[in-house]
């Protein structure tokens, strides 16, 4: 189970190297995501939330799961990073490609 972080609608990311880490603190917690790239899409946030899922997991657990993942995705705006790295939203959200992080 993997969180997958795209850019907005005319959202401009900095460019990043692809298997770059960064850290965003959530209010769940510091959470690392590595950079990826998809031709359609351009660069990502990935981050592994739970790996292997349990193949016995029931239908009851998966919605707890679900609906706990989705109270994560929902705390967003982001904040500064625990590892140093700049990523208030503005930051992070806001700078148009090409230009440093």
């Amino acid at each position: 189970l993997s969180l997958v972080l795209l850019p907005g609608p005319d959202q401009l990311w900095p460019v990043r190297r692809s298997s770059d880490r960064l850290a965003l603190q959530l209010p769940c917690g510091n959470m690392t995501f590595m950079v990826g790239e998809l031709p359609e899409t351009g660069q990502l946030l990935a981050s592994s939330l739970m790996s292997p899922l349990d193949p016995h997991l029931g239908a009851e657990e998966g919605r707890s799961l679900v609906s706990s993942t989705l109270k994560m995705l929902h705390s967003l705006p982001l904040q500064q990073g625990a590892v140093g790295v700049d990523l208030g939203r503005r930051r992070l959200f806001g700078a148009r490609r090409g230009q440093p992080a």
